[in-house]
Formats: structure tokens, C-alpha cells, sequence
């Protein structure tokens, strides 16, 4: 049975994934890889997981978001069976929007719903949707968000993706608003190998507003890859 381990995307704790394991195959055991609080910058998060983290042939990595750059470094440095980005990047996807997040005074209140929605789940949204994803933001402190948002604008693991052997499958949220198209270019031609990209309607939390639809196109990426 295939491994798939979820590293979740700026709040690092993992809570934005109950609707995406709720729709999981059966047959795919899945693990949840929550980002220490205090750990924000990716160099700290590399080696943190470098030792701790059991992966094998057997694992696939699923990365969200901000932890995409984390996965990279990992897979170069495991043997991994495959990776999954998930509107994700390998270098900074450098813009003024980014670089107004990063303010430190962005996050003293909870994020207003029409930014939410806008950035996040798409104006769509259910107003459930917007709650728990409000939530779980409040939920951690404004120096974590902060930091690993200043992690972003820094981040480059170019050289791990040309040193991944593992094969690739990017999601790409059609409706994303904060990684652009430019992106998954960037990360194309770095790889070593092709990068298998499969876009979906939906926002930039496309495995929360979009799981089943997400899962329809992880699930042929996994048979690929499981042993007969």
C-alpha cells in the first residue's frame, strides 16, 4: 500500500486537511506531517525532518503551498516514490501581494472573509468554509505566519528539484490568485525528470475546496506508482 505523507501549507498544523482525508481512498494510507510552530524558515524545517521524517520507496510525499519548497529538499534527499505539489512553488513566486502579507501587522486581527475568499477559497466559498479556514489561521501565532510568509519571498530549492529522482505531479488550481502560472514554468524546467501537472478548477486551498476532485487526479498517480 502506498504512504502518503501531507505537509500543510503557512499554518503548518495540518487541521486544513480533514476534508481532503475524509474523501481519501481506502486503499491509501495517509499520514498527516504538522510543521513545528517555532520552525519557519525552510533551512530549520529541512533538517528538522531530514532525521526525523521515515520515508521510503514506499512514500509519497504531498506537499501544500509554502511546504512545497520543504518536500523538494526532502525528496532530494530521500528516495521517495513520487511527490505531489499542490499549487506550490520551487522558488519564490516574488510579488508586492506577497510582500504585503508579510507585514507584521497583517495578522493582529482575523483575516476579513472577503480576503478569504478572494486569496484563498474562491468567492464560492460556503460561509462554513470561511469559519474554519478563519479559524484555524487564528489558530496560530502572527509570528509563525509572518515568518514562514518572509520564508516565502526568500525561498529557492532550484538545485534539490534538479537533484530529485522522484516523479512529480503538480496540482494547479485554475482560479489560484497567489502562485501564477509562471511558477509551475520555473519548476518544469528545473526538474530532472518531466512534471506531470494536472489543473483543476478551483482556488489556491484547492485540496480543501475541491477534494474529490483533487483525489480524481492524485488517484492515477498513485496506481503508477504502486508495486503490482
Amino acid at each position: 500500500m502506498i504512504r502518503l505523507l501531507l505537509l500543510p501549507g503557512l499554518d503548518g498544523t495540518g487541521a486544513l486537511f480533514s476534508r481532503f482525508l475524509d474523501a481519501a481512498p481506502s486503499d491509501v494510507r495517509t499520514e498527516v506531517v504538522p510543521l513545528p510552530a517555532d520552525l519557519v524558515g525552510y533551512p530549520e524545517l529541512v533538517q528538522y525532518f531530514t532525521s526525523r521524517l521515515e520515508v521510503g520507496p514506499d512514500t509519497i510525499l504531498l506537499a501544500e503551498s509554502f511546504s512545497g519548497p520543504l518536500a523538494i529538499s526532502l525528496a532530494a534527499r530521500h528516495k521517495l516514490a513520487g511527490l505531489i505539489l499542490c499549487n506550490s512553488f520551487a522558488v519564490s513566486p516574488r510579488s508586492p501581494l506577497l510582500g504585503a502579507l508579510a507585514a507584521p501587522f497583517l495578522f493582529r486581527l482575523p483575516a476579513p472573509p472577503f480576503l478569504l475568499r478572494h486569496f484563498l477559497v474562491g468567492p464560492e466559498a460556503s460561509t462554513d468554509t470561511v469559519r474554519w479556514v478563519r479559524g484555524v489561521l487564528a489558530s496560530v501565532s502572527r509570528h509563525t505566519l509572518t515568518g514562514r510568509l518572509s520564508a516565502v519571498l526568500a525561498a529557492n530549492a532550484m538545485a534539490d528539484l534538479g537533484r530529485c529522482r522522484a516523479p512529480i505531479l503538480y496540482l494547479r488550481g485554475l482560479d489560484d490568485r497567489l502562485v501564477p502560472e509562471t511558477s509551475i514554468a520555473a519548476l518544469a524546467a528545473a526538474a530532472s525528470i518531466p512534471v506531470e501537472v494536472a489543473r483543476i478548477p478551483g482556488p489556491h486551498l484547492l485540496l480543501q475546496v475541491a477534494p474529490d476532485r483533487s483525489w480524481e487526479a492524485i488517484r492515477p498517480f498513485l496506481v503508477r506508482l504502486t508495486p503490482a
